[in-house]
């Protein structure tokens, strides 16, 4: 007992010291310590005692009296080794009051002593609320979160302990649809332009043209309705004379209408010059969290208004404030002057003054009322607050605007130059800290490195051409004349290399002929130019240079697309001539393997339609449409949700041709369906993947895109089995061997009805014919709708001879198309290559007979 003394003795002096002297609880190093003081006291008295035995030989019951004083001290020492895991607790018992942390911690049922104590608990916690973490300034500290209990409160009725968290009428929370309304996520900002009906096609004109790339949205503000205006403009009409109240109907209608939306809000006239990308770049490095009244004094640094003319900038905070100060606003703006009303309603609403620093960045705004471009602009341009001003006002004439955005263009462009020069020089210093060394940075410098392809199937094409030609653009065109963008692509790059060579070497030299080039496209970098050139300088002496240039990849940008959905109803027209029975035939029963399991009535429909020319024709359709009612009734009885139905059309022969007929088809069917219509049309020689339909429903959108798929067209199927064992043609494998992607075929159209439409009434305002072009062209040429064209694997059509005689004199370019289809629709090289090599010997037999 008395070792067992000395030891708790011992503990409670160490950490009574502790606790005077630190002031706080740092328990831990205590527990190690008195671990090391138990060790040693506990090896010392071991050693002491078997010295005592051989040296003294004392009797049996004083050695048992010994090893029993020790067994319990080592029994009462490990006892006390869970009162000292307190130590590792960072909620220790001693940093609030006992009786405090026991009532509780006994009061509530939930929560256990062990639980209080237990060092792991944070690991196994309930769910829990961002509330409950108490977040503190960690700039200047090492911070660790700590989570407190939920807060306990004593209910009067039953006089039990209840969580402030839980509440006997809880509200159902709605979220909103979008993640970006839900955490308050807005675009950054929106100009409001104060302008005049009859200046909307002229100085509101220029500002929409010039600053619409640069900010989210423009607005302008006029006093009356007018239609006369430009299309890409918003305009809205302020119904109210008073010139002086105009502003506050403005900030009136931000604030009902755009306060959610937007982070800033910029107000200024329309004869104030603003730079779009200085703009920008400023509010960029401005925090949203601040209220915000900022712009040019007025008159004087002191003024606490700022002066309209050179442009407001507001935050939504403030914003907020002065809708809610809107109508003290508009009763006190006695002034005719604009800048004295904004600036008393917003210190009446936000108290605040005119700032024009934030951030550590400054408002600068240029304001002359004798500013002439030509007389100041040498003077002006040799000042550094001018070239970084953010707007010039007043401006009276279109021809100063334009003027000035050329000069702030061109300042935009050195800054960006040196800027480039600068992280260039950066890039290179930085390489010499690299594994690799100084000088091993990819060429140019701070583009991505060239692509390295993995096999040798995705090595990169190099494309070689000169200033008239491209050779082996294509696996199938050997040479092509270089025409539209790639000619201007190409005449560009040697142009500016021939600028960079003169510039390089002080000469006046002229291009006399392109011997080589060379051209690669990365998708990881840009297109990569090699160029051999032959120049010549005033003296006619001949050089030859090899230039290497890289045009890389701009901004990635998103393109917001209208929404479409997999659940669109779907209308299949398949126009059947009259000898074309067997090949619907089998096109039905493909279909019925492989595209009516996931179709039902509510999205897909399919229409037969009887194409017909002659009156004989006519009378037999009835007759006609037995063989195929009849497997139309067999897919009825098994698939009960299946709509289909029978069509006959009548084209005149002489007018229309196979190629042309698509137009005649929707005009009969424009009648029966709604202008909502999701239409695809196709021809009965082809198979349909289930699959293929949604794709359909996604690539086709109304009012902004139409959906031409390349479908796979086979071979001869006695080409095909001469070179690759096919025992069955019911299916086409997708091979190279047994097919191509057809891109001369646009006979299978993907379109919404109001879209053909619309195209009808263009071509009757040109005065144009349906017959006169295929529908692709037609709305390539006449309408601004975007055309999808891209290899689609699921459309396989079987090989069925193409005759082009019927459109000879009709459409010159669609008879090209169908001459190239007839050519290349036979086999691939490779395989004629071999009937050719076959043929041969009996050729040779032949020309031996007939010598």
């Amino acid at each position: 007992m008395l070792l067992f003394f000395l030891l708790v003795q011992s503990n409670n002096n160490r950490r009574t010291s502790l606790i005077t002297k630190n002031n706080s609880i740092r328990c831990f190093p205590c527990c190690l310590t008195i671990h090391s003081k138990l060790t040693q006291l506990i090896s010392y008295i071991c050693s002491t005692m078997s010295l005592l035995f051989h040296r003294t030989r004392l009797k049996s019951r004083y050695i048992l009296s010994i090893l029993v004083g020790l067994s319990l001290g080592f029994a009462l020492s490990l006892a006390c080794l869970p009162i000292m895991s307190v130590c590792d607790n960072p909620l220790s018992l001693f940093s609030e009051p006992f009786s405090s942390s026991f009532n509780s911690h006994f009061g509530n049922e939930t929560l256990s002593f062990s639980d209080r104590f237990d060092p792991f608990r944070i690991l196994s916690r309930e769910p829990r609320s961002v509330v409950d973490v108490t977040l503190v300034d960690y700039g200047s500290k090492d911070y660790e979160p700590q989570i407190h209990p939920p807060r306990l409160e004593l209910n009067s009725n039953n006089k039990s302990f209840s969580t402030s968290t839980q509440s006997s009428n809880t509200s159902k929370v709605t979220r909103p649809r979008y993640i970006a309304d839900e955490l308050g996520i807005r675009e950054k900002v929106l100009v409001a332009v104060l302008t005049e009906p009859h200046r909307l096609n002229t100085f509101a004109f220029f500002i929409n043209q010039t600053l619409q790339d640069y900010v989210n949205r423009l607005l302008f503000f006029i006093d009356e309705d007018v239609q006369d205006f430009p299309r890409s403009m918003q305009v809205i009409a302020v119904h109210d004379k008073r010139a002086y109240l105009k502003p506050f109907y403005v900030l009136k209608y931000l604030a009902e209408k755009m306060i959610k939306l937007y982070d800033w809000f910029v107000l200024l006239p329309d004869n104030t010059y603003i730079r779009g990308f200085k703009l920008n770049e400023f509010l960029n490095h401005i925090s949203i969290s601040q209220d915000l009244y900022m712009g040019q004094a007025f008159d004087d640094v002191h003024a606490v208004y700022c002066y309209f003319g050179s442009g407001i900038i507001l935050s939504g905070t403030v914003l907020r404030k002065i809708l809610d100060e809107i109508d003290w606003c508009t009763n006190n703006a006695y002034s005719q002057d604009l800048t004295d009303n904004i600036g008393r309603c917003v210190l009446k609403a936000a108290k605040l003054p005119c700032t024009n620093t934030a951030s550590n960045y400054k408002y600068t705004a240029y304001v002359n009322y004798r500013f002439e471009f030509d007389a100041d602009i040498d003077r002006l341009s040799k000042s550094e607050d001018f070239n970084q001003t953010l707007t010039v006002h007043p401006i009276n004439d279109l021809e100063t605007m334009l003027k000035l955005q050329k000069y702030f263009n061109q300042v935009e462009l050195d800054e960006m130059t040196t800027s480039i020069a600068t992280y260039e020089e950066n890039i290179e210093e930085l390489s010499c800290f690299a594994p690799e060394g100084c000088g091993n940075i990819p060429w140019p410098v701070g583009v991505p490195p060239p692509f390295k392809p993995p096999t040798r199937f995705d090595v990169l094409r190099w494309d070689y051409f000169n200033e008239t030609h491209i050779y082996l653009k294509t696996d199938n065109d050997v040479i092509s004349p270089m025409n539209g963008d790639d000619y201007e692509d190409v005449h560009e790059v040697i142009d500016h290399a021939l600028a960079q060579l003169q510039k390089t070497y002080s000469v006046s030299l002229n291009l006399k002929k392109l011997l080589n080039g060379y051209r690669q496209f990365d998708p990881t970098r840009g297109t990569h130019y090699i160029m051999d050139l032959l120049l010549v300088d005033q003296d006619q002496v001949e050089y030859t240079k090899r230039v290497e240039l890289m045009r890389p990849l701009g901004l990635v940008e998103t393109i917001p697309m209208p929404f479409v959905t997999e659940t669109t109803k779907i209308y299949l027209i398949l126009p059947i001539y009259t000898d074309e029975q067997s090949v619907a035939l089998r096109f039905l029963r493909h279909a019925n393997k492989s595209l009516f399991d996931k179709e039902t009535r509510d999205k897909f429909e399919l229409h037969l339609a009887h194409i017909v020319t002659t009156k004989h024709e006519l009378s037999q359709t009835q007759k006609w449409f037995d063989t195929l009612r009849h497997e139309v009734d067999v897919l009825r009885r098994t698939r009960t949700q299946l709509a289909v139905t029978y069509h006959t059309i009548i084209l005149p022969l002489s007018t229309t041709t196979r190629y042309t007929q698509a137009a005649y088809i929707l005009d009969f069917f424009a009648t029966k369906f709604e202008t909502n219509s999701l239409i695809f049309i196709t021809n009965p020689y082809v198979d349909i993947e289930a699959d293929f339909l949604n794709r359909c429903r996604l690539n086709v959108i109304e009012n902004v895109q139409a959906f031409f798929p390349i479908a796979f067209y086979q071979y001869h199927p006695h080409i095909i089995v001469r070179t690759y064992h096919m025992t069955d043609n019911s299916t086409i494998d997708l091979h190279k061997s047994h097919g191509w992607f057809n891109s001369y075929a646009f006979d299978h159209i993907g379109m919404y009805m109001s879209d053909y439409l619309n195209l009808k009434k263009l071509l009757l305002s040109n005065n144009i014919s349906l017959s006169s072009m295929t529908l692709y062209d037609l709305f390539v040429q006449v309408t601004d709708i975007s055309i999808l064209r891209a290899p689609d694997q699921a459309l396989r059509v079987h090989y069925h001879p193409i005759k082009c005689d019927s459109i000879k004199r009709s459409y010159t370019l669609e008879y090209s198309r169908c001459i190239m289809q007839r050519e290349k629709g036979l086999a691939s090289r490779s395989q004629l290559a071999m009937i050719i090599i076959e043929n041969e010997p009996t050729k040779k037999i032949i020309a031996k007979k007939n010598t």
